[in-house]
């Protein structure tokens, strides 16, 4: 049955301004809508908050019955819509009662498909969150990485680019994911780029894999303050952004005796905490600054003179590695002890939180920056490449080989590879540790003697007399 046609008289096309002089209680047709199947209408209230004007769809319905759909509150602020919206609207909906269509029932399937639509987007995972899911599962797994994977994603990803944390994690792209790592790069920072790269990259691989995890599900339905949230990754944005292949690259830089020296001397001009992690690290032999940052009082034995690390590289899960201290790393506990008596050992907030390894590495960067520009500039025609964390750790086991400490000495004090086997899983944790204590002996009065500036010379990777 064809909708019957609405007869009114002429009215004038409305205005902004018009609309925006019309008293409480006045109502007004909009004559750019011609009249028949429908017209547009004014209408204007009192309010406790002013007069608030809305604009209505009129027509005729197949009953005979004059209804009326509000379009919306006259306006340019968020909710409202102007005189041109409010006509696009009125045209649309004056289409479907001209065809024949229930303009209420549309109304009401749309604002059900709209509900709908809402609901999907308010599961759907943003990159912030996507990034959490991924640290809980590492969390929940044990891994030792958690910690360092959440505060490296959040000190260069969801703090630094805030309005990317509320993304939608499907909508994320390559050129996203490259503003990070250039971000990073334009502040000194290079293995760590690759580092958060990395993680991300397992971050997506991971939520890729989620939306039909049944365990998530589950918890979620227990949980209604935490809904389960799909993510709907199609494709990993971090493939398509390589690594820097120059900050993987295996490097052979190692430091002088006057840039050890230099690096020694530099520490005093950075933060006494991150001054004495990184001493530390070095006394002990050029313990990794990943292991060492994560070290708890609990891990130091005043009464047994050690430190007991973990170490989480390689396969096969973490495991403890202990090493001896010497009179000078007892000194920077003892300083540590006097600014942080629990929790972490480095700490700049009363133990709480551990320093984070860029933080670390930058420190050492600095220096080594520093250093170079220092000897560039006495000698111009001198092209010095400065040092990093890593070149520091290359740096203490040359050296240790050039003092006649064995590779298998070395390879305990440094924590280097993975063993296998029952043995292994069950081994000593004291295992070595009187070869470990005669080598950073050994390292230690080196290292003296180059601070000194006494340290003997090194001829074909073997030191000889001084001098």
């Amino acid at each position: 049955m064809t909708p019957p046609l609405v007869q009114r008289t002429a009215a004038k096309p409305l205005t902004e301004r018009a609309i925006l002089a019309m008293k409480p209680g006045q109502k007004r047709a909009d004559g750019a809508v011609p009249p028949g199947f429908g017209r547009l209408i004014v209408r204007a209230q009192a309010r406790a908050d002013g007069v608030v004007r809305q604009f209505f769809f009129r027509f005729i319905d197949a009953d005979g019955k004059d209804k009326s759909i509000l379009l919306g509150v006259h306006g340019t602020g968020p909710g409202k819509i102007e005189l041109a919206e409010a006509r696009r609207l009125a045209y649309e909906r004056r289409e479907q009662h001209r065809k024949g269509i229930n303009a209420q029932q549309h109304r009401a399937q749309e604002r059900q498909e709209n509900r709908q639509k809402e609901v999907e987007a308010a599961q759907t995972g943003t990159l912030a969150d996507l990034i959490n899911a991924y640290v809980d599962d590492l969390k929940a797994k044990g891994k030792a990485s958690a910690a360092d994977t959440e505060r490296s994603l959040r000190l260069h990803v969801t703090k630094p680019f805030p309005d990317l944390a509320k993304i939608k994690a499907r909508d994320v792209t390559s050129d996203d994911i490259s503003d990070v790592m250039a971000k990073m790069i334009g502040k000194g920072i290079e293995r760590r780029t690759n580092i958060v790269r990395a993680m991300l990259s397992a971050a997506f691989a991971f939520g890729a894999s989620l939306d039909n995890d049944p365990r998530r599900k589950a918890k979620a339905g227990k949980d209604e303050a935490e809904p389960f949230k799909r993510f709907g990754i199609t494709s990993n944005p971090v493939a398509l952004v390589k690594p820097i292949a120059e900050y993987e690259a295996a490097g052979d830089r190692t430091l002088t005796d006057d840039e050890l020296r230099g690096y020694w001397l530099g520490l005093d001009s950075v933060s006494p905490a991150v001054a004495s992690c990184l001493r530390v690290a070095l006394l002990l032999g050029g313990q990794r600054l990943s292991q060492l940052k994560r070290l708890t009082w609990g891990g130091y034995s005043k009464t047994d003179r050690t430190v007991e690390l973990v170490d989480a590289k390689g396969r096969g899960g973490s495991r403890p590695h202990v090493l001896p201290t010497s009179d000078k790393v007892e000194a920077e506990f003892e300083l540590m002890k006097r600014l942080s008596a629990k929790g972490y050992v480095f700490s700049t907030r009363d133990g709480a939180k551990q320093i984070d390894v860029t933080t670390l590495s930058l420190a050492v960067s600095g220096i080594g920056q520093a250093l170079a520009k220092a000897q560039m500039e006495k000698s111009p025609d001198q092209v010095v490449e400065p040092f990093t964390a890593r070149d520091i750790r290359r740096t203490v086991e040359t050296r240790m080989a050039a003092l006649g400490i064995s590779k298998e000495v070395r390879a305990q004090v440094l924590s280097h590879g993975r063993e296998s086997g029952v043995q292994a899983k069950h081994y000593d944790r004291y295992s070595y540790l009187p070869e470990k204590t005669a080598a950073l002996v050994k390292w230690e009065g080196h290292l003296e003697q180059v601070i000194k500036g006494e340290a003997p010379k090194v001829i074909r990777g073997v030191f000889r007399g001084a001098g």
